[in-house]
């Protein structure tokens, strides 16, 4: 096996230093060029940077979602949520069993995808209500006096020109072990009218 390792290493580094003028040495030192940014225009006349290097074209991900056909509005980040929020509420009651008074702290929602559009906070705040109006939790403020900490993140797993929104829950005791995860994810529908749901 190790032969064949060597081998395989030692062919991709004749390939690699093909040309008379490079030596092995060059193969391992060599560094790629740097990328550049341009900034050029579409069919529609607007001015797009792009990230331009070697035998590439990447247009940034911020411009993809402003390029993008479909629209995403406050309320697809609150359906969501509020998906996963219900899945969440039902299977909490086993978990608060034991204590159904424990003190719950809510975090704030993490966007990871930070250049989704517009309103991405509904998220957070459509899950915080739910869980408060739905009275079966202690809420509190103050993270230091809470026997469970609830985690919440909203991204895109997918391209900016067809998104799929995902918001994941994830709750955790005092001593940070996970107690339970719910999610649930969106995407547009293939239809005319360009849907959510």
């Amino acid at each position: 096996m190790q032969k064949q390792i060597i081998t395989v290493i030692s062919l991709l580094v004749l390939t690699a230093c093909s040309n008379r003028t490079s030596t092995v040495f060059d193969f391992f030192s060599r560094k790629d060029t740097p990328a550049d940014v341009a900034y050029v225009a579409d069919e529609a006349g607007e001015t797009n940077s792009q990230i331009s290097g070697a035998g590439y074209h990447l247009v940034k991900r911020a411009d993809r979602y402003a390029a993008a056909d479909y629209i995403i509005l406050p309320q697809e980040y609150a359906v969501v949520a509020t998906r996963a929020v219900n899945k969440m509420l039902a299977d909490v009651p086993a978990i608060f069993a034991a204590d159904k008074d424990a003190p719950l702290y809510i975090e704030d929602t993490n966007v990871i995808d930070r250049y989704l559009p517009q309103g991405r906070e509904m998220a957070g705040k459509t899950a915080k209500e739910i869980l408060i109006n739905s009275q079966m939790f202690n809420v509190t403020d103050d993270k230091t006096s809470a026997v469970y900490i609830l985690k919440s993140s909203l991204n895109n797993t997918n391209t900016p020109e067809v998104p799929v929104l995902i918001y994941r829950l994830e709750l955790y005791d005092k001593d940070g072990n996970l107690q339970g995860s719910w999610w649930d994810t969106l995407r547009q529908v293939q239809n005319d009218d360009g849907s959510w749901w």
